[in-house]
């Protein structure tokens, strides 16, 4: 039996939310360690791009999500989005 205990931070994912769509249709994508609910087709398919994105800036460091402090969460997140981008990025221990 294996009594070690899991790390708080497995498992860790990006969630992506919009709340733009009109048209009622649902979206929800979901990858590896991701998902992305809602939105207009556009936002969503946006949002998708981010996350996707954000993946493979930290495998070019050797890193995964788990992996990541809050201070290298950020500087990712300040090299794929633009400053006068509309997105909100939250970090959660």
């Amino acid at each position: 039996m294996n009594n070690h205990k899991k790390s708080s931070k497995e498992n860790t994912i990006l969630c992506g939310l919009a709340f733009d769509n009109k048209d009622n249709h649902k979206r929800i994508t979901t990858g590896e360690n991701f998902y992305v609910i809602g939105g207009a087709a556009e936002t969503h398919e946006n949002l998708v791009e981010k996350v996707i994105e954000f993946t493979e800036v930290i495998k070019k460091y050797g890193k995964k999500l788990d992996d990541l402090s809050e201070a290298e969460y950020y500087d990712v997140v300040k090299k794929i989005c633009a400053q006068n981008e509309k997105m909100y990025w939250f970090y959660h221990a």
